[in-house]
């Protein structure tokens, strides 16, 4: 790794973007503003921020600040870090927040729009919480890349299968909880899992009432001005599944988060 402090002009950095084969979307509101500053002399050089370039060319970090010359016709020096490696970029913090699908498109995998939350929403119910996870304790970019590469060929199939379901149940549940709780259900019974997203998702050949009386409860919340807590939502699903594994009619399905313990998938 080399450092250069480099005068970047428009052509510069077109050249630059030009040999980048893979990074996360521009998000042009940021280009924008940097475009902006640059153009009425406002932009700040020596700030210790580099231009981050990879051995093969790819620009980890700097994207935006390129665009922004181009889009301001500004000239600007930048501190530029050449022969970066490759796999640094995951863990690569910038002032343009890098998203897990973001790091995940780089990696060239599909399915990045929704496979890291389905992994991070899964990761959180397999812990027992049940309910949305606080920033500070959410898998990092990196973590969340390990655990796809741990279960690559099932987290695809996963995400496809999540697609159809999504669809099926009119957009009611995100991509995010249905693959999450599929997933926490398939550790325990793979069969059982997907017949009870099927049924649940679908609403065809429903084998038990607890399913009909979550489907619902999950249309009315819908339409209801008011939604049901997370807890609550996450509750009532595996409620449901553990009624559906037992063989347990029942007439009510529900859940007090004040008196009753979080549910236990069976």
């Amino acid at each position: 790794m080399n450092f250069q402090k480099q005068l970047i002009t428009p052509k510069i950095a077109a050249q630059f973007l030009e040999k980048n084969n893979k990074n996360r979307k521009i998000k042009m509101p940021r280009v924008l503003l940097y475009a902006n500053d640059m153009a009425e002399g406002r932009w700040k050089e020596d700030t210790g921020e580099t231009i981050k370039i990879s051995t093969g060319g790819n620009v980890l970090d700097g994207q935006h600040r390129l665009h922004g010359i181009i889009k301001s016709k500004a000239s600007i020096k930048f501190h530029i870090a050449y022969d970066v490696p490759e796999e640094v970029f995951d863990v690569i913090d910038t002032g343009s927040i890098r998203n897990a699908g973001d790091v995940f498109v780089v990696q060239g995998i599909k399915g990045s729009n929704t496979i890291p939350s389905i992994i991070s929403n899964y990761e959180s119910l397999k812990r027992g919480t049940g309910i949305k996870q606080q920033k500070n304790n959410k898998p990092t970019n990196a973590v969340l890349l390990e655990k796809y590469y741990e279960r690559e060929k099932y987290w695809q199939s996963t995400a496809i299968k999540t697609h159809s379901w999504y669809l099926a149940f009119a957009k009611i549940l995100a991509p995010s909880l249905i693959g999450g709780m599929y997933s926490l259900f398939y550790d325990i019974n793979e069969i059982d899992a997907e017949s009870f997203m099927v049924q649940l998702c679908t609403g065809m050949q429903v084998e038990n009432i607890s399913i009909s009386l979550l489907r619902k409860k999950l249309m009315q919340d819908k339409m209801a001005p008011r939604k049901m807590p997370i807890i609550l939502r996450n509750a009532l699903i595996i409620k449901s599944w553990n009624c559906f594994r037992k063989k347990e009619e029942i007439k009510i399905l529900k859940f007090d988060s004040v008196r009753d313990e979080f549910p236990t998938a069976i």
